[in-house]
């Protein structure tokens, strides 16, 4: 009853403080992750305001560099750097600066021509009439004359002539010769070309591989260069034979195609919008062959005038100004077409970002704007989350171990409340038994005074045993609590071990909870022992009560004594229940009591060995133990023999 009573308030005080550990146990993460949100969703904005501030720094930046060009293209520059050339669009033609990095062109310039009756009775001699030696002097004739157009046209004409008649190297040597003419046409194409083109075709008839390719890579040389201004469909036509001719294995458009094309876009965008009575003006982007082409149109009276510019130039020329801005923003760049898709570098998996449209930011694509490496500002952000998120995993670490403390604390009181109630019903057991026999033995000799002697004597000697027994109880009762309170008091004395020990032992035979136990002692070799007699032989006789209380059957009890490397060792072996393993290592535990005892009701106050090691412990020695369930125990004092003499220990 009593143990219960003191098991219901402790019981209550751990659930109160698990309850009041619970709520700060469980408030500390959600309060440690809405700081961190607020500090997170903080960073985001300052850093949201930081990209939107350097969106504006590089838009302005990239306006003033794009206005630099403009205004240069206004002052008919002559030189332009790579990727960028200025186009000049009117009714009647285009022109470009500088002209050779465009391969063909929207339209072609009119070149001079001789008229074909010039050749009219030539080409009789050769068509008609079949007289081809009178046709190639006529053509000779012709080709001498001091008209270079009509020079141009009798040289062709004279080189196919020659290829008809079988005299190729000398139709071969009036290509070469005319192949260096220029500004006059023939068959509406460049001569030059013409001739060029009549050159590599006769070595393609005859075969000739080696002059052939070499004919071919210079044709096609000179077309990419752009030597002739050509249409894009003639020029075309002449680059795939010169390309078959040299053998070389088209990879793409090449740079001067690719303006060639953007130049062609921008003329049909011109014409159509100066069809509407409107002109161009602006900044534009359009895709062409792959590359997005940016055009600049800056509004002028008169001829259309722009300026096409290749992604290679504005990475070079106008965002290459922008690094230092980029590097103080810690930003990165993109560059985003109509389409959404990335002309120049590649927003992707951005911390924050902010875009610019073409029309917000007056540009000719959008803006994008990256986060990139984390100024100091936002490392601070940083170090501050790790300096909190620590913060609050100690503190939930301090209250997690405080609460672990607390609820085994608690639970530590609650075994001992749980070993003291034992103890108490365990001392009351102990000291009902002698009271119960006192309590008999004065009634009988109260209410009977007509006892015989014998019988009286028989009463006397049972209440002397009750209060012998009574007496040692509470002596051991007042040694326990002089231990616990470590005022216990030694007397050492040097005694033979052999006449202690067997004086111990026969004592003990001569008490009646002995009875019916052989207890055999065999004394061994023997030393002299300091030790305090009465102490050691409570701690001695202890073990005895023990071996006799957990030694049901058989009744018997071995005590040794034997001398071994400068120890005695007193060794009592019973024969009785023994001791599991798992309750070896608690046995000398004040309260603490075995399960086999507790199942098979043998008295005890769970006090006894802890007493026999506090003593055993006080004379320098121990106690070892060796046990095996079912078969027995035996505990041995191990005494060093001499020992020291310590005096008042």
């Amino acid at each position: 009853m009593f143990r219960k009573a003191l098991a219901r308030p402790l019981r209550s005080l751990v659930a109160l403080v698990i309850g009041v550990l619970v709520v700060p146990l469980l408030a500390l993460p959600w309060l440690g992750w809405r700081l961190l949100e607020q500090d997170r969703a903080l960073e985001s904005q300052q850093v949201q305001q930081r990209v939107e501030r350097a969106a504006d720094l590089v838009v302005a930046a990239l306006q003033r560099a794009i206005a630099a060009s403009e205004r240069r293209l206004t002052g008919d520059a002559a030189t332009w750097p790579d990727g960028a050339i200025a186009v000049t669009i009117d009714d009647a033609r285009v022109d470009v600066v500088p002209a050779e990095r465009v391969a063909y062109w929207p339209v072609a310039p009119p070149m001079p021509e001789a008229p074909a009756a010039a050749f009219a009775a030539a080409e009789q001699l050769e068509l008609r009439d079949g007289n081809l030696r009178a046709a190639i002097a006529a053509f000779a004739r012709l080709a001498g004359s001091a008209d270079p157009v009509v020079s141009a046209g009798a040289v062709l004409r004279l080189g196919r002539t020659l290829r008809k008649a079988g005299r190729h190297d000398e139709a071969l040597v009036a290509y070469a010769r005319l192949a260096q003419r220029d500004g006059v046409a023939v068959g509406g194409v460049p001569a030059s070309l013409a001739a060029a083109y009549a050159r590599g075709s006769l070595l393609e008839q005859q075969q000739r591989r080696s002059d052939l390719e070499g004919e071919g890579i210079a044709l096609e040389q000179q077309l990419r260069g752009g030597r002739w201004r050509l249409t894009g469909p003639v020029y075309a036509l002449y680059t795939a034979d010169a390309a078959r001719w040299s053998g070389s294995q088209s990879t793409g458009p090449t740079p001067q195609e690719r303006l060639a094309a953007a130049v062609g876009t921008a003329w049909s965008r011109w014409r159509s919008l100066t069809a509407d009575g409107r002109a161009p003006s602006g900044r534009e982007s359009f895709e062409v062959s792959g590359d997005t082409i940016t055009v600049l149109w800056p509004a002028l009276a008169g001829a259309g005038r722009a300026l096409i510019v290749t992604p290679a130039f504005v990475e070079a020329e106008w965002l290459a100004t922008l690094a230092p801005l980029l590097g103080e923003q810690h930003v990165s760049l993109t560059l985003r077409d109509s389409a959404g898709r990335d002309i120049i570098g590649a927003a992707t998996l951005p911390v924050s970002k902010t875009i610019r449209s073409a029309t917000d930011a007056g540009l000719p694509w959008g803006v994008v704007t990256t986060t990139v490496d984390p100024p100091p500002e936002d490392r601070a952000f940083a170090q501050r989350r790790r300096w909190l998120i620590g913060g609050f995993v100690l503190m939930t670490a301090m209250a997690l171990l405080a609460a672990a403390l607390i609820v085994r604390a608690v639970n530590r009181e609650l075994a001992v409340a749980r070993q003291q109630s034992d103890f108490v019903a365990a001392v009351s057991h102990e000291f009902r038994t002698p009271l119960t026999t006192l309590r008999q033995f004065t009634e009988m000799l109260r209410e009977q005074p007509a006892l015989d002697d014998g019988r009286r004597r028989q009463a006397y000697d049972a209440q002397a045993r009750a209060t012998d027994r009574l007496t040692r109880l509470v002596e051991s009762l007042l040694d326990f609590g002089r231990m616990e309170a470590g005022v216990r008091s030694y007397h050492f004395a040097t005694r033979d071990a052999a006449e202690f020990v067997a004086g111990v032992v026969n004592d003990f035979r001569a008490e009646p909870g002995a009875t019916g136990h052989d207890i055999e002692f065999r004394g061994g070799d023997t030393a002299p022992v300091d030790i305090d007699e009465e102490a050691m032989a409570r701690a001695v006789r202890n073990l005895l009560e023990n071996a006799v209380k957990y030694s049901p059957a058989p009744p018997r009890i071995d005590v040794a004594l034997a001398r071994r490397n400068g120890h005695m060792r007193i060794s009592v072996r019973d024969r009785g229940i023994g001791i599991p393993v798992h309750e070896r290592a608690g046995i000398f535990r004040k309260f603490q009591r075995g399960e086999q005892a507790l199942a098979r009701g043998i008295k005890g106050t769970g006090i006894g060995l802890a007493m026999v090691e506090d003593i055993v412990t006080a004379h320098h020695g121990r106690v070892d133990v060796e046990s095996e369930t079912g078969q027995g125990s035996t505990f041995t004092i191990v005494l060093p023999s001499p020992t020291p003499r310590h005096r008042d220990a």
